[in-house]
């Protein structure tokens, strides 16, 4: 008779194959782990990059207008479309910003006046 191919198995095999089996299973929880927080982290800090991506719109808007491609009016309805968002993501915890009134490129009311010599009169 010829020997077996198959060596019998001893428990330090078992030992060995079940512990290698029980830090694979480890492994793989601690990185499904370290997923969901960073699923929950990106969802939290969503809103605040939102606010940024609504006040960029609205600056380009502004430059729109700055160069005549807007009239004043369009500027302030997509202002007045925008703002509500941008006051969302304050609401939802993001720090407001508020912009001083001798700054360039800001949305205020000071400066609705500064491109009106472009636009042709209504009389």
């Amino acid at each position: 008779m010829s020997p077996s191919p198959l060596a019998p198995v001893t428990l330090r095999d078992v030992v060995i194959w079940g512990g290698a089996l029980l830090a694979g299973v480890a492994l793989f929880l601690v990185l499904l782990q370290a997923l969901q927080a960073w699923v929950k982290r990106s969802q939290v800090d969503e809103p605040q990059s939102g606010r940024g991506d609504w006040e960029k719109a609205l600056a380009d808007y502004k430059n729109l207008r700055d160069q005549g491609v807007l009239s004043d009016e369009e500027y302030r309805k997509i202002r007045t479309l925008v703002e509500p968002h941008v006051q969302g993501a304050d609401a939802r915890g993001a720090k407001p910003r508020v912009p001083s009134p001798g700054r360039s490129g800001s949305a205020g009311d000071s400066d609705r006046g500064t491109t009106g010599g472009d636009a042709p009169s209504a009389g």
